[in-house]
């Protein structure tokens, strides 16, 4: 059976995300900020010297790990959930899934912002920002775009973890298209390379931070990270599936 090794940053992150609420501008949301940006010196100081961390003055956390002109990814996700109060979540565990107890499990998007930290932590060059507000009308992202015209011009592609399922990579969102269908299949082509996992295109999107790139990077898309009945006491995390998704993303040429 395949395991999170909990020494890893990608258990390490995901539990400590789940593990408490995080309504918008909660304690929640600013401890998970806080400690994201601590681990990420920490990978810095360790590891990658060349890599940048800001805040920005809406409370996205940036995270600048290109290492050349071409690294034209960026990747996303976001701190908040759709909780209504602050404090610890609890969550029920098997060899197989992460379950909801009571409350939002919060793997919309906890399981995205661990992702991200295992490619930060396993060298992939890109730019990672995790925004706030996105269960509020994707407050976060809408900054970036408005205020950061430069730095988004600067990316070839957006792409989110922040689908729900095992097999989408989406290529409309709300109600128009967000990238192409031929980057969306190349996309799902590599996922899928070792005949592990199962990505193909997905037209059904609804919304995710990457929505409000559109106009600006070419290819902006969101990517099925293994859970399901997000915003319900049902909210379950595919533990297997989001293993073997870590596993492809970490070695693949996103250039």
């Amino acid at each position: 059976m395949t395991t999170l090794n909990k020494q890893s940053i990608l258990y390490t992150t995901l539990a400590r995300a789940l593990s408490m609420k995080r309504p918008h501008n909660g304690e929640g949301t600013q401890r998970l900020t806080d400690w994201l940006e601590d681990a990420a010196i920490i990978i810095r100081n360790t590891k990658y010297p060349h890599i940048k961390i800001h805040r920005d003055r809406i409370g996205n956390l940036h995270i600048d790990a290109r290492r050349a002109i071409n690294n034209r990814t960026l990747f996303t996700a976001h701190v908040d959930t759709v909780h209504r109060d602050a404090g610890p979540n609890k969550i029920r565990k098997t060899n197989t899934h992460w379950h909801a107890e009571g409350a939002p499990l919060g793997a919309d998007d906890g399981a995205g912002v661990a992702m991200l930290m295992h490619l930060l932590h396993s060298g992939v060059p890109a730019y990672y920002l995790f925004t706030q507000g996105e269960e509020c009308g994707g407050i976060g992202a809408t900054y970036v775009a408005d205020h950061d015209f430069e730095l988004l011009a600067d990316f070839d592609r957006a792409v989110a973890f922040d689908r729900r399922g095992i097999d989408s990579v989406i290529t409309h969102q709300g109600y128009g298209r967000c990238c192409s269908d031929v980057f969306a299949q190349a996309l799902a082509n590599e996922l899928c390379a070792d005949m592990t996992l199962m990505y193909s295109p997905d037209d059904t999107g609804v919304y995710t931070d990457t929505a409000e790139f559109t106009g600006i990077i070419p290819e902006c898309t969101n990517i099925s990270i293994g859970y399901n009945h997000e915003h319900s006491d049902r909210e379950s995390l595919d533990i297997t599936h989001f293993i073997l998704l870590s596993q492809s993303v970490s070695y693949r040429d996103w250039e």
